[in-house]
């Protein structure tokens, strides 16, 4: 296993997912309505429409998820890593880099301190789920202590590691 390439791609990775979610969400805030805390789902005028869901599955799996899932696997190979669980260690640390600068990058800085009024969704003006403490505790700790190390970096490391063992073959 490769350490400086792991950690190095998981930077790349990580610069990919909040770069482009950052400009999604800057766009057009009402586009990432799934990624906000449920206070303010349940506060908004006007609730997501199934067209905004849609799009917002559509583009983290297609748009985001794939994309790095690919990138990972092809980098680890080119590393010359084998074997499925070294595969996947090099997948989870991968992903939990992505993991913790969404939360340094998107959730502390840019949406509570940068840029905090242009991703306020349209209706929920005033909301407190804004506010730091709220948004901390109600969305993005129990998001990136809990649901990303113990779900979704499990999950993309072995499927990471799966298209790794497929593309080694190839």
């Amino acid at each position: 296993m490769n350490w400086t390439r792991t950690i190095l791609d998981g930077l790349a990775m990580a610069a990919y997912f909040n770069l482009f979610a950052a400009a999604v969400a800057l766009y057009k805030p009402r586009l990432m309505f799934p990624c906000y805390p449920p206070a303010i789902i349940k506060a908004a005028e006007e609730p997501p429409t199934k067209a905004e869901n849609r799009f917002y599955w559509l583009w983290i799996c297609f748009g985001e998820w794939l994309p790095l899932l690919l990138y990972g696997a092809v980098s680890t190979v080119e590393g010359g890593t084998t074997g499925f669980w070294r595969l996947a260690l090099t997948g989870y640390i991968q992903w939990m880099i992505v993991n913790v600068c969404d939360l340094i990058f998107l959730d502390l800085w840019l949406i509570q301190k940068k840029a905090k009024r242009r991703f306020v969704i349209p209706g929920t003006e005033g909301q407190p789920g804004y506010e730091f403490k709220a948004w901390m505790k109600g969305y993005a700790l129990p998001e990136h202590l809990l649901q990303w190390p113990l779900l979704l970096c499990p999950l993309m490391a072995a499927a990471q590691a799966g298209l790794c063992l497929l593309l080694q073959k190839i």
